[in-house]
């Protein structure tokens, strides 16, 4: 198993050294099942990987890491792909943060923010802002080198990035659909970070959505959301709480026609999913609709997430999504939709009440 593992990587290396993906040949039959390697062969794995980097290193030129950034997500999706996940997070990982190339992806303003964590947390509001191009990440992002606004110009530019951008259209058109069926509707966004989606709902800025009630844990988003106050909707309130407070039922949140959560599923364990899809569901009115988005395998990006910006998600397939209606009593539900964006990048779970 050792000699055949290193006789992959050894294939990985030379693919490190393509200058774009139009160069890239086909996988080779049979690496798509994952290579564990011995725990005694992590330091000739690990020294694969440095060469392999510094290789994709020489492609920065100065003031543009275009062709750098594309190679680097590309060659970590393969090594992600092929390895086993002890292998990846025992060598490869390891290896990879601790070569120069991280330096300069880490001249990227959005890459920094997400492995940094400013606030505490992966995924904060502030980071889902760089995917949003809102101007709320502008200074950051011009006190940036030039180098690394090229790194974030590709980055925010990649398919996961644009299935987030598309949600937020998404869930702008789920509150518009909402007025559109019952007036003056009460609607909750959990996790509700800035509640971006609010610049882009017709209704709410039309004075059609009676209220929105908008809940996180973290209050530097919250206070951002109450400036939606006067420049979108008096409609919007904001309300501190955690997951687990909602969960154990300390909050007393009301009624709404509209239930919604953007990114928060894919941080969700199944058990509490599930827990979590029941409880919101409780919270709708007759004829309500609870609207849960989480991200599917296959995102391109997934390993360079994970080296470079410490950003981990909990992909899904469809049938696991639709899973987390399974502690809701079959009777109360009316009818459930599920759906994918165009890439297939992001499934979407509707639960209508009865």
């Amino acid at each position: 198993m050792a000699s055949g593992g290193l006789s992959l990587f050894r294939e990985h290396d030379r693919l490190s050294r393509f200058k774009s993906l139009e160069d890239r040949p086909p996988l080779p039959i049979g690496t798509q099942a994952p290579v564990s390697i011995p725990d005694t062969l992590y330091p000739v794995v690990a020294e694969d990987v440095r060469r392999a980097l510094t290789d994709i290193a020489n492609l920065a030129s100065p003031g543009n890491y275009t062709a750098l950034a594309d190679t680097l997500i590309d060659l970590l999706a393969l090594l992600k792909e092929t390895f086993s996940d002890r292998t990846w997070h025992g060598a490869v990982l390891p290896a990879a943060r601790a070569h120069t190339v991280a330096q300069l992806v880490h001249e990227c303003p959005f890459t920094s923010h997400s492995f940094t964590k400013p606030r505490g947390y992966p995924g904060d509001a502030g980071l889902i802002d760089f995917v949003y191009r809102h101007p709320a990440a502008r200074p950051a992002q011009e006190a940036a080198t030039a180098a690394g606004r090229t790194v974030m110009a590709f980055t925010v530019d990649v398919t996961a990035c644009e299935a987030v951008r598309r949600r937020r259209s998404v869930l702008a058109a789920a509150i518009d659909a909402a007025a559109a069926r019952r007036e003056q509707p009460a609607i909750l966004s959990v996790a509700c970070g800035h509640l971006r989606e609010a610049e882009l709902s017709l209704a709410l800025t039309a004075g059609r959505v009676g209220r929105l009630l908008a809940v996180d844990q973290d209050a530097t988003s919250l206070a951002a959301v109450e400036g939606y106050r006067g420049s979108v909707s008096p409609a919007i309130e904001t309300r501190q709480a955690t997951v687990r407070q909602i969960l154990a039922h300390r909050t007393d949140l009301g009624r709404f026609d509209l239930v919604y959560a953007a990114g928060l599923y894919d941080y969700l364990d199944a058990r509490v999913a599930a827990r979590l899809t029941r409880v919101l569901f409780d919270h709708l009115h007759p004829g309500g609709r609870l609207l849960i988005p989480n991200f599917l395998w296959g995102v391109r990006e997934e390993a360079y997430m994970e080296v470079f910006m410490d950003w981990y998600l909990l992909y899904r397939t469809r049938s696991e999504i639709e899973d987390f209606a399974r502690e809701i009593d079959p009777a109360a539900i009316r009818s459930t939709l599920y759906t994918e964006d165009a890439a297939g990048t992001i499934g979407y779970l509707e639960i209508e009440r009865i």
